[in-house]
């Protein structure tokens, strides 16, 4: 793993544990993948349930549906554990009094890999 492969890692681990979702899940694991794919190749969230899900499956030895169920229980468990309160701080989504939305697998997975595709974008071009 490289260095650059270990450090979005890092920091898609640190906004999954602040949304709440368990890290003792595999949903979590496959959350960090998912992220992390994207990441690397935005087309995929084109075909979500037809490529991104079996590619993950395939790495964990599992099959894309059990990919896809384990993320939402993952989802399931940190939206009811924190609201995804801390959405707001990321995303800048406001979680207002009777707005009860969670979003879905690809949804969190797409808002993650934007926020952090874009903060990667504008490291690199300080670094320049």
């Amino acid at each position: 793993m490289g260095r650059d492969e270990k450090s979005i890692k890092v920091e898609i681990t640190k906004i999954l544990i602040e949304l709440g979702i368990p890290i003792n899940l595999q949903g979590f694991k496959y959350f960090r993948e998912c992220v992390y794919k994207v990441i690397k190749e935005p087309l995929v969230m084109k075909k979500v349930t037809k490529w991104l899900y079996p590619q993950v499956g395939d790495i964990f030895d599992v099959k894309g549906t059990v990919v896809e169920r384990c993320m939402r229980h993952a989802a399931d468990l940190g939206y009811y554990k924190t609201g995804f309160k801390s959405i707001n701080k990321y995303f800048g989504i406001s979680c207002l009094d009777g707005w009860n939305y969670k979003p879905t697998n690809s949804e969190l997975v797409a808002l993650i890999a934007e926020f952090l595709r874009m903060n990667l974008d504008d490291q690199i071009s300080k670094r320049e």
